[in-house]
């Protein structure tokens, strides 16, 4: 349920995005090469919306593209830059004997792929966009015993597996350079929910017990305080916390799926509003 939910929410952004994406870089052509698109009643409508003194609508669109594509390439240019920049200083840390060892001992096949971080602060978080990669640090490896680690690493894998950080780049992209459709930031937030319980639930049927993550995610929300970094990624106990309690302890618990209101019509208002506007301005 929780994998289609996080499927329908992707996808139904990617859908919305692409669309007026699609109507920006029509428009955009129109621009560049001046191709008129000979529509009788259209160009009726927009000969009678000039007259109502809409003939500056053409440059606020104008503008609009352009802040659009230039906010993009701002967006994913600095999401690169610092992930890259910290993956390759994680990859530089060296962790201590004592917690290489106690990893080696982990009888998780998933074990032999994560990089081991020196930090006193217990952290779990995947990183990367074509490749993801698993970092724990060594705090988390001192806190944890062996059962709960193992249930920190499925859940980590099921976020490596399904390139999660990748979609939740693309998804905050959206949502970021969208802002004044309220709708894409819903989405994001319940899509990163989705994608945490899915990741639970693959470490609960790996371990066939759900008492290993709990403690786990317990222990965590106890000691390590909450940390952000400038850039997505999926982490282990940052997001979604008291939904995925809640999901532990009552499976069969249903959590509100139902997009707000208010902000939905807002954001198909803007829609339409946008949509109609490209159209008139095209022919």
């Amino acid at each position: 349920m929780w994998t289609n939910r996080s499927r329908f929410i992707f996808v139904s952004c990617l859908l919305i995005a692409g669309f007026i994406l699609l109507q920006m870089g029509m428009y955009a052509l129109h621009l560049l090469f001046g191709r008129e698109i000979s529509f009788n009643i259209l160009q009726l409508c927009n000969s009678w919306l000039k007259s109502m003194g809409f003939l500056t609508m053409g440059y606020f669109l104008g503008g609009l593209v352009v802040y659009t594509f230039v906010m993009f390439f701002w967006l994913l240019s600095k999401q690169l830059f610092l992930s890259q920049r910290m993956y390759r200083k994680l990859l530089r840390e060296q962790p201590d004997i004592s917690s290489v060892q106690q990893a080696n001992k982990l009888d998780v096949p998933e074990a032999a792929g994560i990089h081991i971080v020196s930090s006193k602060k217990p952290m779990a978080f995947t990183m990367g966009y074509l490749k993801p990669r698993i970092f724990v640090t060594t705090g988390l490896l001192h806190l944890l015993d062996n059962e709960e680690i193992k249930a920190v690493l499925y859940h980590e894998k099921q976020h490596q597996q399904s390139a999660d950080p990748l979609k939740i780049l693309i998804l905050s992209l959206c949502a970021s350079m969208f802002w004044y459709i309220p709708l894409l930031k819903w989405m994001l937030h319940h899509y990163k929910i989705a994608r945490e319980i899915v990741a639970d639930q693959y470490a609960i049927q790996q371990l066939g017990s759900s008492i290993e993550l709990g403690s786990a995610l317990l222990k965590l929300v106890k000691k390590s305080p909450a940390f952000t970094m400038p850039f997505t990624y999926a982490s282990f106990a940052d997001t979604s916390v008291n939904y995925r309690i809640n999901q532990i302890l009552d499976p069969q618990a249903k959590i509100s799926f139902k997009p707000p209101i208010t902000s939905t019509l807002i954001s198909l208002q803007i829609i339409v509003l946008i949509s109609i506007l490209f159209v008139f301005n095209l022919i």
